[in-house]
């Protein structure tokens, strides 16, 4: 009985916890076509990110299955030793509740894209307007409480670009 009692209370401990989700755009691209590689900026960009982005401590890493994401998130993966989670552009709604549903208590990390971040943050419960994104310099730290409270976005920049 108390071996139950226990199991119960901490799977409500882990349904209770906050989720951040720290989301972001690929890097810079040589074109707009689907497969379309990172530039020499961009990957410059993408191992610039890896000290911001490793700072948030990420449980797991999720890029869309366009090339362009994964390669941005790729020398992340490599210095905290996570695997890439690949979700198809444009089921972002599916991923959102993927990740309400199994990642409380966790900080997970998604490279999107410009016209399909604000689908995600819809789904995970972000009530305002999410515009578009025209820059590479910006990301997002989500945080959805644990408790059913306002779901807090909040805006930075990953310093200066690359040269």
């Amino acid at each position: 009985m108390l071996r139950l009692l226990l199991v119960l209370l901490l799977s409500w401990a882990g349904l209770s916890a906050q989720v951040t989700v720290v989301l972001l755009r690929h890097a810079e691209k040589t074109s707009k076509y689907n497969n379309a590689e990172l530039t020499k900026a961009g990957q410059r960009r993408a191992l610039q990110l890896v000290p911001v982005l490793g700072a948030c401590a990420p449980t797991a890493l999720f890029a869309s299955d366009l090339v362009r994401t994964q390669r941005t998130l790729e020398p992340l993966a490599r210095q905290v030793g996570l695997p890439l989670q690949i979700y198809g552009r444009g089921r972002e709604r599916v991923l959102g509740r993927h990740l309400l549903e199994r990642f409380r208590g966790q900080t997970v990390v998604v490279c999107g894209h410009s016209d399909t971040l604000m689908n995600l943050v819809a789904a995970l419960g972000y009530a305002e307007s999410f515009p578009e994104i025209a820059d590479f310099d910006r990301y997002w730290v989500l945080r959805v409480p644990e408790q059913g409270g306002p779901v807090v976005l909040e805006e930075r920049r990953q310093g200066a670009g690359p040269q």
